[in-house]
């Protein structure tokens, strides 16, 4: 989380907030227009950019800090409790100066009274005639993610000679592999929609607008590509990872080396796109489309006379969508309900970690409760009981919940499939119960209770 926000905050501080506004093509999400640079507006808008960029500068301080401060917090789930509710703080602080400047900006728009026209420009010569995107070499990169994808499902189901130790069967390197790889198919439409997109026109020569739409259109093109190749070669090493490691820090140290690298693309694309803008937008501007006002705190776009879904971002990088539009609203909805969801998921995770487990043994059963009663295990089907230390353990999760405080679920244990984990791991003990039908490893909430219901069940 740490590699997350830190450098996504810089690029955004970089990407959000102008420094020398005037070769800019957007100021706080508003076109900036001829009428700006004469020399009362200029000292106008100066004050304004300046006011936002010192408080957006004092913010990324702040939030730098305060990430470095959480990694010293203890305990996974109230750091990982801290850092989600973090994130969505920093990211909404950091977007209140540029909303701020939006504000300003349109105020003073409107008492220089440019009124919007309401205009969508269209350079008829270049329709549908310029496109950059690299066709051939995405398929390619993306059939050989599909390859690595189906190499580690072949280890996995023990079909190849290749062998995953304690994760053979359990599908967790496919898993792992498999939601790397959905980067790239995330990224596969995306591509195309922006190779696609409507050429913005930006001057009357036909020919300079298709050299800037082609030229902003190959920067997106080319870290579409990248970063898909990327994908791949951080999937093929999460798979070496399971065949010859078995390392914990080996896999957070690739997945960290991942995220850094696409911080990287993206950086390297917003610096691009500032290179473009200087060179086109702050000298040949001859015509802007003024749509200022269908953009919601300079973030949002809501137009409900614009057909297309896509349209490129004024604030950050690639493109969104238009919520006027009826897919554009499913997105949107779809968007709120996935952060409504993970907070809910937050107070559930805080629940399951708080709430302690417990073992009821009555006469005819042992019940296992945490939040509810997760496992019955009749007496008459117990076969026999073992008692152990957790160290002499070789567990992976197949599919439930592993923190420090609880493990349950089903898991591979010493190479047995399907057992079923109701433990507490602080207690470092542990009963295995095998039943007719099912293997089970239980303890109660402290040592000395597992104790006491081992030689209950013993009996």
């Amino acid at each position: 989380m740490f590699v997350c926000i830190v450098p996504v905050i810089i690029i955004l501080y970089f990407s959000m907030y102008p420094r020398k506004w005037k070769n800019k093509a957007k100021i706080y999400g508003i076109n900036n227009r001829p009428e700006f640079k004469n020399p009362q507006s200029e000292e106008l808008i100066d004050i304004i950019v300046n006011t936002h960029n010192k408080q957006a500068t004092a913010l990324l301080i702040v939030i730098c800090v305060i990430s470095v401060i959480l990694l010293f917090v203890p305990g996974f789930t109230i750091k990982m409790v801290a850092w989600t509710v973090f994130i969505y703080i920093a990211l909404f602080a950091f977007s209140v100066p540029y909303i701020l400047g939006n504000s300003e900006m349109k105020k003073y728009k409107k008492a220089m009274g440019i009124v919007s026209e309401k205009v969508l420009y269209a350079d008829l010569k270049n329709v549908g005639n310029v496109h950059a995107l690299n066709k051939p070499m995405l398929y390619i990169a993306n059939i050989s993610g599909a390859v690595i994808l189906l190499f580690s499902f072949l280890c996995d189901s023990s079909l190849f000679p290749f062998k995953l130790g304690i994760y053979s069967n359990t599908y967790i390197c496919t898993a792992i592999v498999g939601s790397i790889i959905l980067t790239n198919l995330i990224i596969l439409p995306i591509a195309f929609m922006a190779d696609n997109a409507r050429n913005n026109v930006i001057s009357e020569d036909s020919d300079i607008n298709a050299n800037y739409n082609r030229s902003r259109k190959k920067i997106f093109s080319d870290m579409a590509i990248s970063v898909t190749w990327i994908t791949n070669i951080i999937a093929a090493l999460a798979v070496l990872t399971f065949l010859f490691f078995d390392s914990e820090v080996m896999m957070l140290l690739i997945f960290g080396i991942y995220m850094l690298a696409l911080m990287f693309f993206s950086g390297l694309l917003v610096f691009k796109n500032r290179a473009l803008e200087n060179k086109y937008l702050g000298k040949d501007n001859s015509l802007l489309e003024d749509d200022d006002d269908n953009w919601i705190l300079g973030m949002f776009y809501f137009n409900p006379n614009d057909k297309r879904l896509n349209v490129e971002k004024r604030v950050g990088i690639g493109w969104t969508v238009n919520m006027a539009h009826p897919f554009g609203m499913a997105i949107a909805a779809m968007g709120i309900i996935s952060i409504i969801a993970s907070l809910l998921l937050l107070v559930w995770i805080v629940l399951m970690d708080q709430t302690p487990i417990r073992i009821i043994n009555n006469n005819d059963a042992v019940i296992c409760h945490h939040l509810r009663n997760e496992y019955t295990i009749k007496k008459a089907d117990i076969e026999y009981v073992e008692y152990g230390n957790l160290d002499e353990l070789k567990a992976s999760r197949t599919a439930g919940t592993a923190m420090e405080s609880i493990a349950k679920g089903k898991f591979k244990v010493n190479g047995e499939n399907g057992c079923t984990l109701f433990l507490n791991p602080e207690v470092g003990k542990y009963i295995k119960i095998k039943t007719n039908d099912k293997t089970y490893y239980i303890s109660d909430n402290t040592e000395k209770e597992t104790i006491e219901l081992y030689e209950s069940l013993k009996q």
